[in-house]
């Protein structure tokens, strides 16, 4: 079932429990990772790479099966995912696993991706595309991110901050934060400043 990424949270509260997240835009991927699932998981995150899962699918898939009395809920997230890992993706959406939050993080899926044509039809599976930013978009995060934290600074500047994070928003996040610790000592920003 295709979502758009700003429906994650929304839809954490349902059966499903395996995300896909795929696209070019990293930064907002794991802006969603950090804000929508990290704090429901708090402890009980781990950080794969589908070549290390693919190394020895038995001891993950063991681990994934066998509950803890220490762990309430778990979330998994898997990197750098492709079609390699689809067999054992199959094979956990069979097995009804509680308790388990799955994301995986793929860079851009081809129309004619089998992992991605998997994740479309099947009804108890998520997809979410990852679109890269536009410079509205930026703008916007910008402007939410000085506003909060009580910065004054020009239209002119913030646009100028976000040329010079080339539509990166890893990068845009960055320069606001440099731009956060320096208004902590001048609330109103100039052109000079930056």
């Amino acid at each position: 079932m295709i979502i758009k990424s700003y429906e994650i949270k929304k839809n954490l509260k349902n059966n499903i429990n395996i995300f896909l997240f795929y696209g070019q835009n990293n930064g907002l991927i794991e802006d969603t990772i950090n804000k929508d699932l990290k704090p429901i998981f708090s402890n009980n995150i781990y950080n794969y790479d589908e070549t290390e899962i693919l190394l020895d699918e038995g001891i993950f898939e063991e681990n994934l099966l066998n509950k803890s009395f220490f762990e309430s809920d778990k979330l998994i997230i898997i990197n750098h995912v492709s079609e390699k890992i689809l067999p054992l993706i199959k094979k956990i959406s069979e097995v009804n696993v509680e308790d388990v939050k799955i994301i995986l993080k793929s860079g851009n899926l081809e129309k004619k991706s089998k992992l991605r044509n998997f994740f479309e039809k099947e009804q108890k599976l998520i997809i979410s595309p990852f679109y890269e930013d536009t410079h509205q978009s930026l703008l916007l995060l910008a402007q939410n991110i000085l506003t909060k934290n009580k910065i004054k600074i020009s239209t002119q500047n913030i646009n100028f901050i976000v040329e010079k994070s080339k539509g990166i928003r890893i990068n845009l996040k960055n320069e606001l934060q440099k731009i956060i610790i320096y208004g902590k000592k001048k609330r109103t920003i100039e052109f000079e400043d930056l």
